[in-house]
């Protein structure tokens, strides 16, 4: 039940996700996101140019730093792109940089940046259909949905006969593809 309060839900803050502030860019969960749905928006990343993901992830990112205020933060080790960064918005409100570590830098900005940011740190978009594109790989995807259920009837069929009962090889024919297997 959500109270009067747009920003809370059952009396509790409601938590802000990445994945609200921007639908281009795509949106990973770091690794140990079990940590429970309060924390699913500290476990939300927009991974960047140079990024590795998987065990042991590692690389430029864009991450929530706090929620009150709302604060998004650049984590990165290509130092000399995160002071390019920091020249492009420093002039802004809100904005500060770390850059004492070694070898690694962190910027945190303001939602109002984070196209700029993200942009400028290579972040990774997501994939933009149009509808012809996307009419297209739904109909092969139903072309192979169609041919996986032909061969597994096919599959079955032969393993329920007994071997003198099994369609013989001019019975498939049509079916054989590159190295004589059947799809």
């Amino acid at each position: 039940m959500t109270s009067k309060d747009e920003n809370t839900v059952n009396g509790r803050k409601k938590p802000v996700f990445l994945s609200d502030l921007t639908k281009r860019f795509r949106i990973v969960l770091e690794e140990g996101s079990e940590r429970g749905a309060d924390h699913l928006g500290f476990c939300q990343l927009i991974p960047c140019k140079g990024f590795r993901p998987g065990p042991g992830q590692s690389g430029p990112f864009i991450g929530l730093h706090s929620e009150a205020p709302l604060v998004l933060m650049l984590y990165t080790d290509r130092v000399q792109n995160a002071k390019n960064i920091w020249n492009a918005i420093e002039q802004r409100p809100g904005t500060r940089a770390d850059f004492a570590l070694d070898g690694e830098a962190l910027i945190f900005f303001g939602p109002e940046l984070l196209k700029i940011v993200a942009e400028m740190a290579g972040g990774r978009k997501r994939r933009q259909l149009s509808a012809e594109h996307r009419a297209k790989l739904v109909e092969a995807g139903k072309a192979g949905r169609a041919a996986l259920k032909k061969w597994r009837a096919q599959r079955v069929q032969s393993q329920n006969s007994t071997p003198n009962e099994a369609p013989g090889p001019q019975a498939m024919e049509n079916d054989v593809g590159i190295g004589g297997s059947v799809f």
